[in-house]
Formats: structure tokens, C-alpha cells, sequence
């Protein structure tokens, strides 16, 4: 009996998708209708799981019959899953730990009905994608289009989601060649004055947690990004260091992605190569001026981030922060957590914490490398990866973070 209803469920199917295609090939002046409708009859998310993975599959069926839906059918299949994972959210936000450096996992997301369901669909579709685009040159293509297409209506426009974006990530992973198509994206969507702010400060923050935590961004690319983000912040310096009274939120999401950059791949600059050659590259991006600017971007650096940047540049005798956080710390004026020129801390691409998801996109994440040795003209310094107290004065009365790992300094002689 159960046979028999499968073939009979079967045979429903095929026929529905032969009606639709018919549709679409005989009356293309419904074409619209039959677009909305098919967005329209979108389970809702608080339906089953078995419900949105039979729409998802179907709706994924009917653009290899009708091509021209594709684009259309991805943004919508995200758009509908942005709004589980606002549901989900992020795991962390309770422990209210930072995990900008850590290169810990986080606990597994407890099992609930939300957090299982988007695990399970993100797994399916990231699947999908990864099998049809690897078939041909033109399916790799319309994948691209699409997941960027989406990343444009929805995506950035969202609250940084914590999940879906990794489909993103999970692509670009899967087809290392097209690493620089979102990288470019991201950039000409930041540089672009005539987008609204807060986007401009989503596509730096997208740019940057990309180029940190991809596998497949290179030390070249990772450089390349580096002397973009430098130069964009010196040109700013020119032609807005003494204006005053103007909101400069883009300035300052640009210098915290740069000192976060900076920290993060800090390896690819100091421990590949000789002297002279990141000394060459450290004089181009110029990290003193940038940060004595009268625009003060210190001040208005996630604390995480500001604290491992002091500790990184004081170390490689870079440029000193210590004076400037030391005075920041005596204005009494918004902190980096409130007033319009607060930058968020939320740097997407975190490790996923839904199980069925996490194991197609875990092995593509970059934890942050912490050994390094340094020779200078004088001393030859070691950062070691055990992350224990690193005996340097507290920058300021800054807060330090429970979750922030220190790193330790041994000085070899």
C-alpha cells in the first residue's frame, strides 16, 4: 500500500511540474502571477520542517525546467529563510562572550523546532548548490548570480543574520576560483557614497570576517584587501580630518574592519618574508597616521579589537596606541557600545552552531594563527599559542572581555 502512494505521490508531482512548465512555455503573460503565486505558497515558518523541504525541493525542480525562475526561487527560498534564522539567532548573545578571536567552537545550538529546521534546509540547499553548479561552467554562474543577488536584497540589508549567510561562504569555499567575485562585491558595494550608510558599514563588515575566516582567501588577496581598506581610510583622512560635526560612522566601521583585518592575519604579514619585505608593506598602509588622524578612530573601536591591535602594533614596534586610548579613556563621550558613531561587534561568518549545518561548512573556517616569530634589529620576539597573560600595561580603562584570549610574549635575547 505504501508503494503504490509513493508512485501515486509521484505521479501527482511529475504532472504538477508538466502544468507549470506548460504555463510557462504557452501563456507567458502569467509568468508574473505564476512568480508570485509560487512566493505566495511558501510554507510559513512556523510549518513543519517536512513541509518546507518538499516546497524547497519542488520549487528547486521547477527552474531546471524553467530556467528564467532561477534567480527569482533563490531569493525568495533566502529571503524566507532569513526569517527562521532571526528566530534563531545568535547562540552566544547570552553568555555575551566576544568571538572575534576565539578559536574555540561554541556549544551546538540546543535542539529546538527553529534551530533543527533551518540546520536541516540550509544543509539541503547549500547541497544542491554545491552538486548543480559543479556540473557545468553556466550552472557555477547561475549560482553566483544568484546567492550575490540575494546578498543584495535581503542579506545585507538584514541585521546580520547569523546563519544564512554561510551559504555565501559555504559556495565560495566549494569553488575557490570565484574567491574575489564576493570580496569585489562587498567592496563596490562599501566604496558606492551613494548607498545608505548602514550598508556601507554591512559590506566592510562582510568583506572583513570573509577575508579572515575563508580557507580559500589567499595571503595575496588577504594584502590586497589590506592596502584597499588603508588607502580608502587615508583618502578619507584628506578630505574630511578637519571637518567637524559630521557623521563619519563609514570611517570608522572602515579603520575597526582594518585594525580587526590587521589583528586577525597578522601571520601573513609578519611571518612570511623577510624584514624588508613587511617592512615595505607596513610603511605603504601607513598604520600611524591612520590612527593619530584628529578623526580619533580609537575611540570608537570594538574594545576586543582595539586591545589585540595595541598589542600586536606596540609589539612589532608598529605604532603606539597606548597614549591615545589613554586619553580617550578620560572624555566622557559615547562609548564604542552607544552613540551614532558606535560600531556593532556582530562581524558575521561565525562558526555555526546548527549540527547538520555546521559539518559542511566547518571545514572552510580559518582559526586565527598565533605563533609567529619576529626577528627585529635589535630582538627577536615569539608569540606563543598559549594564549596565557601577556605582561604589557593595560591600554587606558578599557573593559577586557571574559571571553577575549590573551596572548603571552616571551622575549628571546
Amino acid at each position: 500500500s505504501s508503494g503504490i502512494n509513493a508512485e501515486y505521490g509521484e505521479t501527482i508531482h511529475k504532472s504538477n511540474l508538466d502544468v507549470l512548465k506548460f504555463v510557462c512555455d504557452n501563456m507567458p503573460a502569467h509568468l508574473k502571477f505564476l512568480q508570485h503565486k509560487l512566493a505566495q505558497s511558501f510554507p510559513h515558518k512556523s510549518r513543519s520542517l517536512g513541509e518546507h523541504r518538499a516546497y524547497i525541493s519542488n520549487i528547486l525542480h521547477f527552474t531546471e525546467m524553467v530556467p528564467s525562475f532561477f534567480n527569482d526561487v533563490i531569493v525568495t527560498i533566502v529571503e524566507r529563510l532569513i526569517k527562521v534564522d532571526v528566530d534563531v539567532g545568535y547562540h552566544d548573545q547570552s553568555t555575551g562572550d566576544s568571538l572575534l578571536f576565539s578559536i574555540d567552537r561554541p556549544e551546538e545550538a540546543e535542539g529546538d523546532e527553529s534551530s533543527e529546521k533551518l540546520g536541516h534546509l540550509l544543509h539541503d540547499l547549500a547541497t544542491y548548490a554545491k552538486k548543480h553548479s559543479s556540473l557545468t561552467e553556466d550552472g557555477t554562474s547561475a549560482w553566483c548570480r544568484a546567492l550575490l543577488l540575494s546578498f543584495d536584497c535581503h542579506i545585507l540589508r538584514a541585521h546580520i543574520p547569523p546563519n544564512v549567510p554561510l551559504l555565501l561562504f559555504h559556495f565560495f569555499n566549494c569553488h575557490p576560483h570565484l574567491r574575489k567575485v564576493p570580496m569585489d562585491y562587498f567592496w563596490s558595494v562599501f566604496t558606492d557614497v551613494n548607498q545608505p550608510a548602514i550598508i556601507r558599514q554591512s559590506a566592510i563588515m562582510y568583506l572583513t570576517s570573509f577575508t579572515n575566516r575563508a580557507l580559500c582567501v589567499t595571503r595575496a588577496d588577504f594584502k590586497r584587501t589590506l592596502l584597499a581598506m588603508a588607502t580608502w581610510c587615508h583618502g578619507y583622512i584628506d578630505r574630511n580630518d578637519a571637518v567637524k560635526g559630521a557623521n563619519h560612522t563609514t570611517f570608522y566601521a572602515a579603520t575597526q574592519s582594518l585594525f580587526y583585518l590587521f589583528s586577525y592575519r597578522h601571520k601573513d604579514i609578519f611571518g612570511c618574508g623577510g624584514d624588508t619585505e613587511w617592512r615595505g608593506f607596513v610603511s605603504q598602509i601607513d598604520l600611524h597616521r591612520i590612527v593619530h588622524a584628529k578623526l580619533n578612530p580609537l575611540r570608537y573601536c570594538n574594545t576586543d579589537i582595539l586591545r589585540m591591535f595595541n598589542k600586536l602594533t606596540s609589539m612589532y614596534e608598529i605604532v603606539t596606541c597606548a597614549a591615545v586610548v589613554e586619553r580617550n579613556s578620560r572624555l566622557l563621550l559615547p562609548t564604542t557600545s552607544s552613540g551614532h558613531h558606535g560600531n556593532s561587534e556582530e562581524y558575521p561568518f561565525r562558526r555555526c552552531v546548527l549540527p547538520e549545518f555546521a559539518r559542511l561548512v566547518e571545514p572552510y573556517f580559518r582559526d586565527m594563527e598565533c605563533s609567529v616569530e619576529f626577528q627585529s634589529e635589535s630582538r627577536q620576539y615569539k608569540v606563543s599559542e598559549n594564549f596565557e597573560d601577556w605582561d604589557t600595561p593595560e591600554v587606558g580603562s578599557l573593559p577586557l572581555s571574559p571571553a577575549f584570549l590573551t596572548m603571552s610574549v616571551e622575549d628571546e635575547r
